[in-house]
């Protein structure tokens, strides 16, 4: 935040050693006190799978996302689809194929519809003579422009329909309180439904992250905003005691025509057609170190790792998929698009599909007892990731999974999601829902997907120093033992 005319402070965070801005700790802490967990007996030849290494491909994918902050876009930045830093981005990984000899390695060109591109926005709040910038303030994915204008400031708490009660919020700015983990009361949508002119969602989460949020939800014009800032939004209110507080809001958007994408393939050939596919997404918003720096990060370490077998003891060819990525709301998926028209040639003979999405962030905790500040904590250990290995088609792809996490030290949920797998592969159900209405991608070919959603996610403090190198290198080996079980399996215990 900015106070015009006086001098302020962050909330009180307790002594502990967390920068205010990000990255919250220096990397060479982090990597000093993570937790290795050892190779177990017979698993030696997965040790060739090294975290360090994967961990300086998040670096570099960070690096290209600040460059493009750094060449004149400072508000709205990453490896934005259809930017400077997508197709750098896509050179950046097909060298990689190249260069651990991957054949057919090439970049698929793909048009774009116009995109969605905020080019200059600012959010003040005035009351009893005092004039705050809340700079925190990210607009909502797709929300339309704003003619700059002064409205009355209304607060919501968590926007239920208790919350709304007597209260008119026509052609106000409403502040709703959200949180990922808290769970959707649907106020931001309620609010846009009853007449608000600009809606700010107030993440609950210590700190002034700048959110980078996706779709509006029904609201016309709406903003994320960092919990400093909402905070200070909200004692401004209270302290006005009934008297106005003005919200001054304008944003500026457009849809920019005659941009490209691209998807990135490459091969390593096998002693049979049969093959597995290993898809991931490469833009993000920010730095975008865990969503997806380090899904392709550890995409490249099983490149390396199966690129140094000889193909006659490869079983099954692999084929590598760098998708353009999701984050482009209504006009995304345009890789996996391309992808569902041709899937009787591409999947003809496919007996796994594995998403590689977030699959290493470090253990965080917010607010925990005894602590006097107001904070996120780290640990020095990773997160459990959400997975889904076979469902209900496949038990053996279930079975193989739940041994390879627990034998590499990759913590899990207890229970795979309970009825599909998240992240790309749901919207690669979604793509193909359009085609071939009824068919059940699960149900005919075996799927596995394991990633994490948390904290940090979608926000200028995912960072590399988020991505413990111990957490790449645990699930890109279980992933490595997962895909050479699999390959020991008949394809009629993998494709219906």
């Amino acid at each position: 935040m900015i106070v015009v005319g006086q001098t302020t402070r962050p909330s009180a965070r307790s002594v502990i050693s967390q920068s205010l801005t990000p990255p919250a700790h220096p990397q060479k802490r982090v990597d000093d006190a993570l937790i290795e967990f050892p190779l177990a007996p017979g698993q030696e030849k997965y040790g060739s799978i090294d975290g360090k290494k994967m961990h300086a491909y998040v670096v570099d994918l960070a690096n290209i996302a600040k460059r493009y902050r750094d060449n004149g876009h400072p508000k709205y930045w990453g490896r934005v689809i259809g930017s400077s830093a997508d197709h750098e981005t896509n050179e950046w990984l097909l060298g990689k194929f190249k260069s651990f000899g991957l054949s057919d390695a090439h970049i698929q060109d793909l048009p774009l519809a116009p995109q969605w591109v905020p080019s200059d926005w600012k959010v003040e709040v005035t009351a009893g003579g005092q004039r705050v910038e809340l700079t925190s303030a990210q607009p909502t994915y797709e929300t339309g422009a704003f003619s700059e204008a002064e409205l009355d400031a209304a607060w919501v708490g968590r926007g239920s329909e208790a919350d709304f009660i007597g209260r008119d919020v026509k052609g106000k700015a409403v502040f709703v309180e959200t949180m990922q983990q808290a769970g959707n009361t649907g106020g931001v949508a309620r609010a846009g439904e009853k007449g608000a002119a600009v809606v700010f969602q107030v993440s609950m989460l210590p700190g002034n992250m700048r959110m980078q949020d996706y779709p509006a939800r029904g609201t016309k014009t709406a903003f994320a905003l960092g919990n400093d800032d909402g905070n200070t939004a909200r004692t401004m209110i209270e302290k006005a005691g009934g008297q106005p507080v003005k919200v001054k809001v304008h944003l500026t958007v457009s849809l920019v025509p005659g941009l490209s994408t691209g998807t990135v393939w490459g091969t390593l050939p096998g002693k049979s057609d049969e093959t597995i596919f290993v898809t991931t997404h490469k833009d993000g918003w920010f730095e975008a170190a865990t969503d997806n720096a380090s899904g392709v990060a550890s995409t490249l370490g099983l490149v390396e790792y199966y690129s140094r077998i000889p193909q006659a003891q490869r079983p099954r060819t692999m084929v590598f998929v760098g998708l353009d990525g999701h984050h482009n709301g209504n006009t995304g998926h345009a890789g996996l698009t391309q992808i569902v028209q041709n899937f009787d040639k591409l999947f003809a003979n496919t007996v796994l599909i594995f998403n590689n999405e977030h699959p290493a962030t470090i253990a965080s905790q917010s607010r925990p007892r005894y602590y006097p500040g107001n904070e996120i904590v780290w640990a020095n250990t990773y997160l459990p990731l959400e997975w889904f290995a076979g469902g209900k088609t496949f038990p053996e792809v279930k079975a193989i999974a739940w041994k390879a996490f627990k034998e590499f030290g990759q913590s899990v949920e207890l229970d795979e999601n309970p009825s599909s797998p998240a992240s790309d592969l749901t919207t690669f159900q979604g793509v193909l829902n359009t085609a071939r209405p009824g068919y059940v991608l699960q149900d005919h070919i075996a799927l596995l997907d394991a990633g994490e959603y948390h904290y940090y996610f979608h926000t200028d403090w995912e960072t590399p120093e988020q991505v413990p190198w111990t957490g790449l290198q645990a699930s890109t080996r279980a992933f490595a033992k997962i895909i050479d079980e699999v390959n020991k399996l008949p394809l009629s215990k993998l494709r219906k």
